[in-house]
């Protein structure tokens, strides 16, 4: 054929996308580190599946500028990981047709790949070549060189599909953390996945909207409207029990009494005991982030905790809260307001007492999507909201989220793990403005070491390190540094790696396949280390047995 329409290019995304529902966990164990939370795939497919969702209900002879339209719609709401932003880029490309094509010909489809290319490129702030971006730049290069003798649409097709194959194959030559663990680059071959089943399409293969959207469980990171009998002023009529300990900053004058009487702006039933450079602090306050923001003024802060005393005087403190009901009477609008991506409990209780008012419930295996920022930011009634992704694969749907909002001033703080997003949250001061607030915050990312416990699904090679299947591994700023049979040896490794001279503080929150026993070794093993305040919280993660903060 000579030109593609609607209808074709319709089957062609259903296609390409059950393609990917076929094969969208061998892409998910890709992943460059051999960890249990290789999601590439699994985000793929729920971009995917939404802009499919959006293609529902297009009459049986459609505009192909329709066509492109509504699926770069889907993608871009849907979009779930840095590699679902990518590939909602990527088709955006095609609704830079306009809305007057009925058909597309040879030359046009040309350079709507041309202009995907385009837009993939821009959404990523620093490109990295030997990734899905390359394979799509290799592919349209492809298609260039051969634009003046390609004669049909068929043809195209093969010739963009077996370069992508073989720039998808040349990956590991450009990216050396591809070499050594021995895999191609996850996302390129989501991508090419795509692409096979949708020049399938074009050789006569057809699916159906039932094919590709049943029978699949979709992960839903939408958290579970599962509240409490309290409403918001209930939860927040009693505010929470909220203690700390400081550690003098030795070049202050502290004084008790000044010190307890400013506490009073803050709460009541406070208590303050000084001795020598260590002040402990109990306070009930309806606001313990800012309690913590000013405590900080006066040195170090250590074995924080703050509990909702509306949760503990009930007679089913038991319920999970997944999120604070909306308030029954509408309050004016806030200065400040944040929304955080967290998983397991203890983090989400510790988040929302830091400030956090809207929790997105995700994180490593559970991205949110683009949909599910949007959704969070809107219900936070303020003027300024803060997002904290706490997971670099969520960090771009976010940025895409606040792309998208138009009646708020929406900042995406840099927080790409849970302890860079709890030590930002510990400076967060609402008296500050908002490009105060964000130069705090990152400097406070930049001020400490964040590390994580996992264990290996395979066997393979990081930064010369091997790893055997079901080692466990400590993570540092992003990077494997250590592989041990034992998860005490790989925790202790990772600590000494992580403290310096100057180092006050360590901070571990601690999931639920840890027991009693171990706890007991490792509070013994930081209580040998001099210098440092160390603190143990119950965090209720998955698959990292610890997440550590070092300051």
């Amino acid at each position: 054929m000579n030109t593609i329409n609607g209808k074709t290019l319709l089957d062609m995304f259903l296609t390409g996308a059950y393609y990917l529902k076929q094969n969208y966990k061998t892409i998910d164990d890709l992943n460059v580190f051999p960890v249990p939370d290789g999601d590439t795939g699994s985000n793929m497919l729920s971009t995917m599946l939404s802009g499919i969702r959006e293609l529902k209900g297009l009459e049986d002879d459609p505009n192909i500028a329709d066509v492109a339209m509504k699926f770069s719609k889907g993608l871009l709401f849907g979009a779930r990981g840095n590699s679902g932003v990518i590939l909602s880029q990527i088709f955006a490309g095609f609704a830079s047709l306009g809305p007057d094509y009925y058909s597309v010909d040879i030359k046009l489809a040309a350079d709507a790949l041309n202009q995907s290319k385009i837009v993939a490129y821009k959404s990523v702030s620093v490109p990295v070549e030997g990734t899905i971006l390359t394979v799509i730049s290799d592919a349209t290069k492809a298609v260039a060189s051969k634009i003046n003798k390609i004669e049909t649409i068929e043809e195209l097709a093969n010739i963009y599909f077996k370069e992508a194959e073989e720039s998808l194959d040349r990956t590991p030559l450009l990216l050396p953390v591809l070499k050594e663990a021995g895999v191609v680059d996850s996302g390129g071959a989501g991508f090419v996945t795509i692409l096979r089943g949708m020049k399938a399409a074009l050789d006569g293969e057809y699916h159906t909207f039932d094919e590709v959207l049943s029978s699949q469980a979709q992960q839903s990171t939408t958290p579970t409207k599962n509240f409490m009998d309290f409403d918001y002023y209930e939860l927040n009529k009693y505010g929470y029990c909220t203690e700390f300990t400081i550690r003098l900053n030795p070049n202050l004058d502290f004084n008790k009494d000044d010190f307890t009487k400013k506490l009073e702006m803050f709460g009541y039933s406070i208590v303050v005991v000084n001795t020598e450079d260590i002040v402990k602090v109990h306070i009930h306050s309806k606001t313990p982030g800012e309690v913590f923001s000013f405590a900080q003024r006066y040195g170090a802060l250590c074995a924080v905790k703050a509990e909702n005393m509306a949760i503990q005087t009930s007679e089913n403190s038991s319920i999970v809260v997944e999120r604070l009901k909306s308030p029954k009477k509408v309050k004016n609008r806030e200065k400040y307001g944040i929304v955080s991506v967290v998983n397991g409990q203890g983090l989400k209780d510790m988040f929302m007492a830091l400030g956090v008012n809207e929790i997105v419930d995700g994180g490593q295996t559970m991205n949110p999507s683009t949909q599910d920022f949007i959704d969070a930011i809107e219900k936070v009634n303020a003027e300024h909201v803060f997002v904290i992704p706490n997971n670099k694969n969520v960090y771009m749907s976010a940025r895409t989220a606040k792309a998208l909002i138009n009646d708020k001033h929406v900042v995406v703080v840099p927080a790409k793990t849970i302890a860079q997003g709890y030590a930002a949250l510990t400076v967060f001061d609402q008296t500050q403005s908002p490009r105060q607030i964000i130069k705090d915050m990152e400097t406070k990312i930049a001020s400490i070491e964040s590390g994580e416990i996992t264990y290996a699904i395979r066997n393979s090679v990081s930064s010369g390190i091997e790893i055997h299947k079901n080692d466990f591994i400590g993570i540092l700023d992003g990077s494997i540094i250590n592989s041990f049979q034992s998860r005490m040896d790989s925790v202790k490794d990772l600590i000494d790696s992580m403290i310096t001279d100057e180092s006050t503080q360590v901070v571990i929150f601690y999931g639920t396949d840890v027991n009693d026993n171990e706890l007991s070794e490792l509070e013994s093993y930081l209580d040998s280390k001099d210098g440092i305040c160390p603190q143990l919280i119950e965090g209720g993660q998955k698959i990292y047995s610890y997440i550590i903060e070092v300051e």
